[in-house]
C-alpha cells in the first residue's frame, strides 16, 4: 500500500482499517478518508487534527501518507497492531448485538489508555475525552450527568468533570482513571446507573400505562 487510493480503492482493506479505529461507519466516505491519510498529522493544518473525534488523529498518525512515497506494507508492526485492533472492535460489535451497554464499557477500557497515551497533559486528555463519544457517554453517565450536560459551555463541561470526579472516583487525572482499578469501577458504576435509569423509565411507562387505564373506566 503505497497511497491513499490503494487503501480506499480495495473495499476489504479499508473495512479492516476503519474498523480497526472504531470508524467503520465512513466506508462510504472515500475523499473524506484519502484526505485524513494525506494529510497525515504532523502538521497543525493537517486536517485529522482540526476534527473533535480523537480517532481521526489516530488514524492519519497510523496511516500517513503525507511523505513521499511511503510504503506501509513494510511495516509488520503496524500491521499486525491493525489486524489486532480490528478483531477487538469485532469482538466489542457481537457484544453490542446483544448489550451496547456493555459494548460500551469495553470500548471505554481499550480507548481511554490509548488517548492517555497519544495526549500531553491531563487538560487535554480531558478535552479528548469529551470529544470522544463513547468515551463521553461512558464517563457522563457514570458520574450522574443527565443528558443535558452536554448543553454548558465546553469550559464549564470539563471544570465539572474533573470536580465530579475527584469526588466520586477520588482522582482527575486521566491517566491513573485508565488504570485497571479505576477504569473498573467507572465501567462498573456506568453499568449500574444505566440499569437504574432503564428499570425506572419502564416503571414510569406502566405508572402512565395503568393511569390511561384506569381513566378510561
Amino acid at each position: 500500500m503505497k497511497t491513499a487510493d490503494d487503501i480506499v480503492s480495495d473495499r476489504r482493506i479499508l473495512r479492516v482499517i476503519l474498523g480497526a479505529y472504531g470508524l467503520s461507519d465512513d466506508i462510504e466516505n472515500k475523499f473524506f478518508i484519502k484526505k485524513i491519510m494525506n494529510e497525515g498529522s504532523t502538521e497543525p493544518t493537517a486536517f485529522a487534527n482540526k476534527l473533535s473525534d480523537q480517532r481521526y488523529r489516530s488514524l492519519a498518525s497510523d496511516f500517513d501518507f503525507s511523505t513521499k512515497s511511503p510504503n506501509l506494507g513494510t511495516r509488520s508492526e503496524l500491521m499486525s497492531q491493525t489486524i489486532e485492533r480490528f478483531q477487538r472492535q469485532a469482538f466489542e460489535e457481537a457484544v453490542g448485538a446483544s448489550s451496547n451497554d456493555m459494548r460500551l464499557g469495553l470500548t471505554f477500557q481499550r480507548t481511554l489508555s490509548e488517548l492517555v497515551q497519544s495526549t500531553n497533559t491531563n487538560s487535554a486528555a480531558w478535552y479528548q475525552l469529551m470529544a470522544t463519544p463513547p468515551l463521553r457517554e461512558v464517563m457522563q453517565k457514570a458520574l450522574g450527568f443527565p443528558q443535558e450536560f452536554a448543553n454548558l459551555e465546553i469550559d464549564d463541561q470539563f471544570r465539572r468533570f474533573q470536580d465530579k470526579s475527584e469526588s466520586v472516583f477520588g482522582s482527575s487525572d486521566l491517566s491513573e482513571m485508565s488504570e485497571q482499578r479505576l477504569s473498573d469501577e467507572i465501567i462498573r458504576r456506568f453499568l449500574i446507573l444505566q440499569q437504574t435509569s432503564q428499570v425506572a423509565s419502564v416503571n414510569s411507562f406502566k405508572t402512565a400505562l395503568l393511569l390511561l387505564i384506569r381513566s378510561a373506566q
